[in-house]
């Protein structure tokens, strides 16, 4: 069965046949790192790392990126709150945290982790291409763009124009000085003291989406096979993304499926510092042991809103140790085919792996039992080991960039 995966971009599943032959390019959005991450940063990024994973596992060359925002509203916000502590010294505390964090999970660490800062610039040039397209606009030293110039824009989002105009958007700023309510900044002036750069359009900092195209077209090239980041992203910040990628390259489409993962509650409401309701996955790893985590966090579809409840992962302990304990099992023989093909035929359905996992339920009861087929564990351990489980034996979280297992 062919590999499905659903794109927000026309909301369909389709084959997915990436640009080259062999070679899957992969941007993911990073963290802002103003403060610690959450559970919801992890449900993301260990999802899309058993993605990578699986990408591999059918012998694709992946190269996987992921930044880290650096410069943005919030990280000036947190550096004056503190007294004007250096933007740096914050990101990189809570880079270290969030770091450890998914190394725990044995998250693989990205092929190329930018950060914005060091691409300054890469987002000048992108932003001298978007005048010279004729999609943007000086106004006293900042760099609009002008989405109405852009044919398509709202179509990730499969809206009009006019539609989109009347949500609510966090890039909306310095309404004053824009053309159309749409338009956002690729550079800005700053308030004396803030972080700036020097510009053609004279001192100041990027805007938000501009950082990830550029910082994607460094290191990924013009076009990319997939895009990935909270469904909290396709407006405004993913849809500018596709008005400026393809107005700096002029090649269409900038990436082939866009795919967004759920939001992570707690008792059903969105985990916020400001509701005090964050859960921090550091803190449950203190109790559980990783893979536990993980497991919790792979039977949940990525695409879905999940709920957290307290007790869940306790709930989940029964399961996580019998699927421990029919792995120890295997004995290095080849995996029983059909549990295989049952996994995988799932995890090829819009990489649903609560499907794959439910087949490998029903295996491990097998195992356990007595009554398995010849292969059936070592079936378990090929295919927790492709979704990263350490105790299956995948490869662990220092591991840049993976090659193909044919």
């Amino acid at each position: 069965m062919t590999l499905r995966l659903y794109s927000s971009l026309g909301r369909e599943k389709r084959d997915f046949v990436p640009l080259t032959p062999g070679r899957v390019n992969i941007y993911v959005c990073g963290v802002t790192p103003y403060d610690v991450t959450h559970l919801g940063h992890a449900f993301s990024y260990v999802q899309f790392d058993a993605l990578r994973r699986y990408l591999t596992s059918l012998g694709n060359d992946v190269r996987y990126v992921q930044n880290v925002t650096d410069i943005d509203d919030d990280m000036i916000m947190v550096s004056k709150r503190q007294g004007g502590r250096p933007i740096a010294e914050i990101r990189d505390e809570n880079d270290a945290i969030f770091r450890n964090d998914l190394d725990r999970l044995n998250v693989l660490r990205p092929t190329v982790y930018p950060f914005a800062t060091d691409h300054i610039p890469q987002i000048i040039e992108a932003t001298r291409k978007i005048i010279d397209a004729g999609r943007a606009y000086v106004v006293d030293g900042d760099v609009f763009f002008e989405a109405a110039t852009f044919p398509g824009y709202g179509q990730l989002n499969g809206v009009t124009i006019e539609e989109l105009a009347k949500r609510e958007n966090p890039e909306s700023k310095r309404e004053y000085k824009k053309r159309g309510p749409l338009d956002f900044l690729l550079w800005q002036q700053v308030d004396p003291g803030d972080p700036s750069w020097e510009s053609p359009w004279g001192p100041g900092r990027p805007g938000w989406s501009i950082e990830c195209t550029a910082m994607s077209m460094a290191h990924l090239g013009d076009q990319i096979d997939i895009h990935g980041g909270g469904h909290d992203l396709v407006f405004p910040h993913h849809e500018n993304e596709i008005a400026q990628a393809e107005s700096v390259s002029g090649k269409r489409p900038f990436c082939g499926w866009w795919m967004h993962n759920g939001m992570l509650q707690l008792d059903g409401v969105k985990m916020s510092k400001s509701l005090g309701n964050l859960v921090l996955a550091r803190h449950l790893m203190a109790e559980f042991e990783p893979d536990q985590l993980r497991l919790y966090l792979l039977s949940q579809h990525y695409r879905t809103d999940a709920n957290y409840h307290n007790g869940d992962l306790l709930a989940l302990g029964p399961r996580y140790e019998r699927l421990k304990a029919a792995v120890a099992k295997a004995e290095g023989t080849a995996g029983d085919p059909a549990v295989v093909a049952s996994a995988r035929a799932a995890l090829n359905d819009d990489f649903d792996t609560p499907a794959a996992l439910h087949v490998l339920d029903d295996a491990a009861t097998r195992v356990l039992a007595g009554g398995a087929a010849p292969g059936e564990a070592e079936a378990l351990r090929e295919i927790l080991s492709v979704l990263g489980f350490a105790f299956a034996g995948a490869r662990g979280p220092a591991t840049g960039h993976l090659s193909p297992v044919l």
